[in-house]
């Protein structure tokens, strides 16, 4: 535990910056890029545990999944009239990156007699996976510091609440087969808990300080959606349901970690961070829940537009 925490106070201290000081932007963009790259790298190996990936494949998948990452980022920050950082301004249609996809590993299963379909099927799942969750994190970071702060309240929140009320009230098992430790008295603590916060957050987003929020924007969903322009009062009840799915699908996504490491045999995708595990064991939720809030908020913007 004492490690568990020392590792959590080093990963904020270093990481809390790049997420929440706009001059860091480029740090931020380096770190998810390494990000990318490495939770590609942990997918992959988990998967070696069950059969060898030829070298020629594994750094091919790792380098497919960065060129995914960027594109999808660029994809998603453009159709959200995202379009102020210079470190992204070039322009390819995200259909470029699943063509080449499709074409470098169908043509090295040939090319390559150990590469099977099977191990085609995992670097699909490598690719789109990471590349698409991370690309999400970095447009939500794109958006705007509130974003991320958000995204990070309803998993955090939720993660730590579940964690404290399961160990204190868990009597029935969520999900028993997968993570026996999570329990459904937790869950719903954690989502009840991490809603009333993280919503009162975005809600009244105009009382923190002028840094974090210099045009003092009322809400979360001001200057992307005329949703932003209704009363507080009106933006409440969406806040609080896009909240409260967002919080039940972080431990969805904490799941599909624990799936993956049940199904594969693995306590942890790495040991990156001590006490934590690896990039996919400590993000999984986060990852997961920023995939689902890019979704709706290009719906937002699309039903709604400014």
């Amino acid at each position: 535990m004492k490690q568990r925490i020392i590792t959590a106070i080093v990963l904020f201290m270093v990481a809390a910056p790049l997420f929440l000081i706009e001059e860091l932007f480029i740090g931020f963009f380096i770190l998810m890029l390494l990000m990318a790259g490495y939770a590609a790298y942990e997918m992959l190996n988990m998967f070696n545990k069950e059969s060898k990936i030829h070298i020629i494949p594994y750094i091919t998948t790792i380098v497919l999944t960065i060129i995914v990452f960027l594109n999808a980022t660029l994809s998603m920050s453009k159709t959200l009239g995202l379009d102020k950082y210079d470190v992204l301004s070039f322009d390819i249609n995200f259909g470029f990156s699943i063509l080449v996809v499709v074409l470098v590993l169908l043509s090295m299963m040939v090319m390559i007699s150990t590469y099977s379909g099977k191990q085609i099927g995992k670097s699909f799942t490598t690719i789109f996976y990471v590349g698409m969750a991370v690309a999400s994190m970095m447009t939500l970071r794109m958006m705007g510091v509130r974003f991320i702060i958000y995204l990070f309240l309803i998993t955090a929140l939720t993660d730590i609440f579940a964690f404290a009320f399961g160990m204190k009230f868990g009597k029935h098992k969520m999900s028993p087969k997968i993570s026996p430790k999570k329990s459904w008295e937790g869950a719903i603590a954690g989502t009840v808990i991490a809603t009333i916060i993280a919503s009162l957050f975005a809600i009244f987003y105009d009382v923190f300080p002028t840094y974090f929020n210099p045009n003092n924007d009322m809400t979360l969903l001001v200057t992307f959606s005329s949703l932003g322009e209704l009363s507080r009062a009106a933006q409440a009840p969406i806040i609080i349901v896009i909240t409260l799915v967002a919080s039940m699908l972080g431990q969805i996504g904490d799941l599909v970690a624990s799936k993956f490491k049940r199904t594969y045999e693995i306590k942890d995708f790495s040991n990156i961070f001590p006490g934590h595990g690896g990039v996919l064991d400590r993000f999984d939720s986060a990852l997961f829940v920023s995939m689902f809030l890019v979704l709706v908020f290009i719906s937002i913007q699309a039903t709604f537009p400014v």
